[in-house]
């Protein structure tokens, strides 16, 4: 279904492109690393997803999942759930094993090139786990972690707290530096590649998004709502520094490099969908206005696509250009490049949770009725 969509902007300068990023060990692939695929959180896979909405199998938590999935080398998937424990599963469905923290885990894991998990808890503290489960460390924080870790290039770990401090660790645990914000931190940070600074976006719940040096130090900031629901509107960048941040106000915007506001593009309402970047600088948002949108670089409206409940999950690309996005009508759907449907799924209960794709094409998405779903061939 097409939809007019009302959009304020100014022409970009530039096309923006961003290579996926997928870390290799021997054959294996970490095909989905952490929360938005990759450290600039564009949801951009390299590979094709799946042209059926066959369900392969289905696995059972304890409570809802509205983390989303990473996927290790071998194939494990790892999720969290608000049963308190991340979940370890095998490829063809079965529990690998279960770690158990002291609050519900809302936060997405991120995976590094040791395959050691990293995940925070709303019981105050972050989490490094060992590929066979057991705890390699912690580190205790003053308020919960919401908040989904980044893994920058150089392999320090970001995230985010609700004692209003942005955290930067080293694989080993050790803290590098903190920067104190006016509100809680529920966004996951995105962080630039090396050739456009290796800079650090996060956005605060106060509607603030900062951008900060890898030594910690504040480059800039920008308001861009009164307040966010930032466990989901995390913001993405691109290959140039280009940085898309959704609003309560149900703006997307597009921040330069320096902060400036090149565009804004309006749903009518909020966007805690983060966005994703395509291959041709295409950008693809979920609304409380219960649509998917395609936006072109130069901010025109490629299409629209009408669900029939509101969109906070992030959506996903595949190598095809075909999109994935749940939506709180409890459907994940699967829209192709030229907006129109390929096929839907249905779970029980709404979606929160954001899709990933892995190597060989399957689509997992947690829902809200405590099942992870793997979507495939």
């Amino acid at each position: 279904m097409k939809r007019i969509l009302s959009i304020s902007c100014c022409l970009l300068s530039i096309i923006c492109y961003l290579s996926s990023i997928t870390y290799a060990e021997g054959d294996a692939v970490i095909s989905w690393q952490m929360f938005r695929h990759d450290a600039g959180h564009t949801g951009r896979s390299p590979y094709k997803g799946s042209p059926t909405n066959n369900m392969k199998w289905r696995y059972k938590a304890e409570g809802r999942i509205t983390s989303s999935p990473a996927i290790g080398t071998d194939g494990t998937i790892y999720v969290g759930s608000v049963d308190g424990m991340l979940h370890a599963i095998n490829p063809d469905g079965t529990a690998k094993w279960t770690f158990k923290t002291d609050g519900e885990v809302t936060s997405s894991p991120a995976i590094n090139a040791d395959n050691i998990i990293y995940v925070g808890s709303r019981d105050q503290k972050f989490y490094a786990i060992s590929p066979d489960g057991k705890l390699k460390w912690s580190y205790k924080t003053n308020g919960g972690i919401f908040s989904s870790p980044t893994i920058g290039p150089d392999g320090i770990i970001y995230f985010g707290s609700q004692d209003y401090n942005l955290y930067a660790v080293d694989a080993s645990g050790t803290l590098r530096w903190t920067y104190h914000v006016q509100s809680p931190i529920s966004s996951s940070p995105s962080v630039s590649p090396p050739e456009a600074g290796g800079v650090i976006y996060f956005l605060s719940g106060g509607g603030v998004v900062y951008a900060l040096s890898p030594d910690g130090k504040l480059k800039w900031s920008k308001r861009v709502g009164r307040n966010t629901y930032s466990s989901f509107g995390s913001p993405s960048v691109d290959a140039n520094g280009n940085v898309y941040i959704g609003s309560e106000s149900g703006r997307l915007f597009l921040l330069g490099p320096e902060g400036e506001i090149k565009w804004r593009a309006q749903s009518g309402k909020a966007v805690h969908s983060s966005p994703a970047i395509g291959a041709d600088g295409t950008v693809y948002f979920g609304s409380y206005d219960n649509s998917i949108y395609a936006v072109t670089f130069d901010c025109t409206l490629k299409w629209s696509y009408k669900t029939e409940g509101f969109v906070a999950s992030s959506p996903c690309i595949d190598a095809d250009g075909t999109v994935y996005a749940g939506s709180s009508d409890g459907k994940l759907y699967a829209i192709g490049a030229d907006g129109t449907i390929k096929w839907t799924f249905q779970t029980g209960d709404w979606i929160e949770s954001s899709p990933a794709i892995g190597h060989d094409g399957t689509i997992y998405i947690g829902s809200n009725d405590t099942y992870l779903y793997a979507i495939g061939k």
